[in-house]
């Protein structure tokens, strides 16, 4: 008997970024999934890194409550991995823009890559 592999729901993942759905957001991401961000505060050579869900999902209320509109577009989608651009606005119109990988071999997030800049 062969199984298909699970898929990755990216609709509903987005559907979840968008809406700043903390909780459904972090369901997407496995119990040790990592996320790792570059940026200007974190280079190359000392990344941002969370690890674990409940890592992961502190860092996103602390992102809900600067009241940011999150939006993804570009997406590049496989059954691996997929690849997306996330454009964060503050309310002072101030934006960040986030070009991301997400590792899903099982349909859920094992590891995030984040490069972001900003204005």
């Amino acid at each position: 008997m062969v199984f298909a592999k699970p898929s990755f729901d990216f609709d509903a993942y987005k559907a979840a970024v968008e809406s700043l759905d903390i909780d459904a957001w972090c369901e997407f991401y496995a119990a040790n999934a990592e996320w790792v961000s570059y940026r200007h505060t974190n280079p190359p050579r000392d990344p941002h890194i969370l690890t674990g869900r409940l890592q992961i999902k502190a860092f996103l209320s602390r992102v809900k409550t600067n009241e940011v509109r999150l939006s993804i577009s570009d997406e590049v989608l496989n059954r691996q991995r997929s690849a997306f651009c996330v454009t964060c606005t503050l309310p002072s119109d101030y934006r960040v823009i986030e070009h991301v990988i997400v590792h899903h071999p099982e349909g859920i997030i094992v590891r995030q890559v984040d490069v972001e800049a900003w204005d």
